[in-house]
């Protein structure tokens, strides 16, 4: 694991110990923390406006490790990651290339952030709490992958917030990652992901990619395949630090933060 001994890594520490270690931001603290996190890649002689100078500062930072990832090049997927921090897409989406992320309208309509954003990701914003948003989501899927035969891929957040799936029953789990399969016949490759840590390795882990029948319940073959993900870690992964509302936020009904 890198030293990273430098003033804007201190500033980066400092900011994710107000959070209590829940890599949890609102829109003007994910503000400040992106600001960090470029000056951070300057500083050690990077270039974020770079996506590749980007994706090896935040691999150095957060000590990133990925396992089994599948061939990109040739083929199409759904990734179905699990949630445990405001910088999942952001590690993600610097892995996946050419990778379009479902983020909440939180993100996707937060002006100062899309500056960042943008230079380096390709964001779909979503309501979650609004059944039209979800059919727009559809829309735009299909659109997405029937525009063109190029090898691209979509990643969505089936959990809809930050969450420990391991406290999740099926009820909780969104199924429109399987609505977007069946309607653009594309598989899915569920993903585990560690909570980004700046002290241990975040360990990223790829699942085979799956084919559901109409009789496959998405939702609890999500869950089963996550827990299996994790299980095959050694050293046994690290289970998040969570907020309150995100520790208790496991129920259908509950709402989305």
């Amino acid at each position: 694991m890198a030293t990273l001994n430098t003033e804007n890594f201190r500033r980066f520490e400092e900011l994710i110990a107000q959070t209590n270690n829940t890599y949890v931001f609102d829109s003007n603290t994910s503000v400040a923390g992106f600001g960090i996190l470029f000056e951070f890649i300057k500083e050690i002689g990077l270039n974020p406006m770079i996506t590749a100078e980007l994706r090896e500062g935040l691999t150095r930072l957060f000590n990133i490790e990925v396992i089994g990832m599948p061939d990109l090049t040739h083929n199409r997927f759904i990734f179905t990651p699990n949630h445990v921090s405001d910088l999942d897409a952001v590690i993600l989406g610097l892995i996946l290339p050419n990778v379009r992320i479902v983020s909440k309208n939180d993100w996707a309509n937060n002006v100062k952030l899309r500056q960042f954003l943008d230079i380096h990701y390709d964001l779909h914003g979503l309501d979650r709490s609004s059944l039209q948003s979800l059919r727009a989501l559809l829309k735009n899927a299909a659109e997405y992958f029937g525009h063109s035969a190029e090898n691209k891929h979509y990643l969505v957040f089936s959990q809809g917030t930050i969450s420990d799936f391991n406290n999740n029953t099926p009820d909780r789990i969104s199924n429109i990652a399987a609505k977007i399969s069946a309607r653009v016949n594309v598989p899915i490759v569920n993903m585990f992901i560690e909570q980004v840590s700046l002290y241990h390795p975040t360990r990223i882990v790829f699942d085979t990619p799956i084919t559901l029948t109409k009789k496959d319940d998405f939702r609890a073959i999500w869950l089963e395949r996550q827990r299996a993900l994790q299980n095959s870690l050694t050293p046994p992964a690290r289970r998040p630090t969570l907020t309150h509302k995100h520790a208790n936020n496991n129920k259908p009904g509950d709402e989305f933060f």
